[in-house]
């Protein structure tokens, strides 16, 4: 720190709040590209960074973090934030961890943990400092060039594998694409669309427990939604490719296995902890998304393809897409002048309004869907990009958007929270007003905990039959986000009408254009069983009262 005084290129982000930083690392990494270095303090630092620290390490994100400790001749005795095998601490959650052990080894250690953080799949490495190693004078530490520690992750499968996935491929009868999270850092999503259409193949994305990111255009005649999202489509089907997916990250344990074992089964991807795991693989290939999607297509453009197959294929994947966005819009327009709000008509008129290349950062939980049903990120070089994350964790959202447009200041960038989201991640937003990061902020309010609404109604106990969701609701009080907003020095607005809602999204992405964080806090539908239920459990403490039946 006392360095960095003199050294003005290296940008220091200070937060509030470890889980902030290291959720805003994830998004610098994600949109930069590089590895991401941050600091954090002591066992207690580890604690609050860790549970955004499971979502970089689900995510595969790079980051180098590296945390302070208490002497070394103090260990043992209980000192004042002694941490007691803290490098092991979040060791289920990272790629290596280390405590450092003299001073002269800093420069290798560092360098070791940026390239085991990229080394595929990569993921968050974690060092500790102990204090006194920090007050020893180094005299000459070597510092080797970053390239020499530069992992290649263009990792291309060999041609025979190539040559057998094209076999299989053109030699089934029904096909799936199944387009997974490692399309968003290796790319593959356009060679993806064209080998659907020479296949006549439906285009999936993951499974919605995935929270698998858009990364496939949702209007494209080929994308069929998300894969299990219809469970009669296709009827039959005799190929499965997953594609930098994850075979399969599920909410609760199938009643039969999403793929029947009659179905040959394709995965591709460069997290090894993903190939084969949950599903026995025919073809498995260790390789870049990007790299064996244009090999596949190269190679396919060359097969002599049965005409009357590849028709009779596309004209039912056309024509489940064309039903399936029929059914859409007609859901957005019946629900269009609801109120409170309607998710499809928010993700409708902000699929409208976000620039071609916008970032889009999303930590919805059931409103997720809407998302991948409404926001069309394009195809080429100027396309939206939308990050979220699979590991569950909450507060992820505002921070990782800041991260993202310090890493991206070029870029449009918004972050879509849920109103439970929000709370766990606010500090980020002194961050955005310190450094002038202008980001939208935009809260799908319902007013409480809705998966957890959903998943008591679902179970057919008491609460489904009472109407009474213990822990699920956010009202009694309403919070405020919009004055919580404000003493953090963001504007923001609450909406409520949707014929105010267009405006109000044209004022937000006007003020971010100018250089400005600002904040919509958005009142939508609750949606699922229960959702007409206004019940929350209560006691009083000043009058007495007990818990109320």
């Amino acid at each position: 720190l006392d360095a960095l005084v003199d050294r003005l290129p290296l940008h220091y982000v200070q937060a509030l709040h470890e889980g902030s930083v290291m959720s805003m690392a994830d998004g610098y990494a994600r949109a930069s590209g590089r590895t991401a270095f941050m600091n954090i303090h002591s066992v207690a630092g580890t604690g609050y960074a860790l549970g955004p620290m499971v979502n970089a390490f689900k995510d595969r994100t790079p980051v180098v973090i590296t945390v302070g400790r208490q002497s070394t001749d103090l260990r043992g005795s209980n000192a004042f934030l002694e941490a007691v095998n803290l490098s092991e601490l979040p060791s289920d959650y990272t790629r290596w961890t280390w405590d450092v052990l003299t001073a002269d080894s800093i420069p290798e250690v560092l360098r070791r943990a940026f390239l085991l953080a990229r080394v595929p799949p990569g993921g968050p490495t974690f060092l500790t400092f102990s204090k006194d190693l920090w007050e020893e004078r180094v005299d000459a530490a070597e510092i080797l060039p970053r390239s020499r520690s530069q992992p290649e992750i263009e990792l291309e499968p060999n041609s025979d594998q190539v040559t057998r996935l094209v076999d299989m491929l053109v030699g089934a009868d029904m096909p799936l694409i199944v387009a997974g999270r490692e399309l968003n850092r290796f790319g593959g999503a356009d060679d993806l669309l064209e080998i659907a259409q020479l296949l006549g193949a439906p285009l999936f994305m993951d499974t919605e427990a995935s929270h698998t990111p858009v990364v496939v255009p949702t209007s494209h005649s080929m994308y069929a939604g998300l894969f299990a999202e219809t469970p009669k489509f296709p009827e039959t089907f005799d190929l499965y490719w997953s594609v930098g997916g994850t075979m399969f990250a599920l909410g609760a344990t199938p009643s039969e296995p999403l793929v029947p074992r009659t179905a040959s089964i394709i995965h591709t991807g460069l997290d090894a902890a993903q190939l084969g795991r949950n599903y026995p693989v025919d073809l498995g290939l260790m390789a870049n998304t990007g790299l064996t999607a244009s090999a596949v297509l190269k190679d396919l453009r060359t097969r002599n393809l049965s005409t009357t197959a590849v028709t009779a294929r596309r004209r039912v994947v056309e024509r489940h897409h064309q039903e399936r966005q029929q059914r859409l819009d007609a859901e957005a327009r019946e629900t269009w002048d609801a109120r409170p709000i309607a998710s499809a008509r928010l993700a409708t008129e902000l699929n409208q309004r976000l620039d071609p290349d916008a970032i889009v950062v999303t930590e919805l939980v059931t409103s997720a869907i809407f998302l991948k049903t409404y926001l069309d990120i394009g195809s080429g070089g100027a396309r939206r990009q939308n990050f979220t994350s699979q590991g569950g964790v909450l507060g992820w959202g505002v921070a990782a958007a800041i991260g993202a447009k310090i890493a991206r200041p070029d870029r449009q960038v918004v972050a879509l929270v849920g109103d439970g989201s929000f709370q766990f991640g606010v500090q980020a937003l002194w961050s955005a007003v310190r450094y002038e990061v202008p980001v939208g902020v935009i809260i799908w309010n319902n007013g409480g905990y809705q998966a957890n609404r959903r998943f008591l109604h679902g179970y057919g106990g008491r609460a489904a039959e009472t109407g009474k969701y213990v822990g699920t609701s956010l009202r009694g009080p309403d919070i405020d986000n919009i004055a919580i907003a404000a003493g953090y020095g963001v504007e923001g607005e609450r909406v409520d009408d949707p014929n105010q809602l267009g405006a109000a999204l044209d004022r937000c992405l006007r003020r971010v254009e100018g250089g400005q964080p600002y904040l919509l806090d958005i009142e939508i539908e609750r949606r699922y069983g229960g959702a007409d239920s206004d019940w929350y459990d209560f006691f009083s403490v000043a009058r007495g009262e007990p818990r109320r039946s």
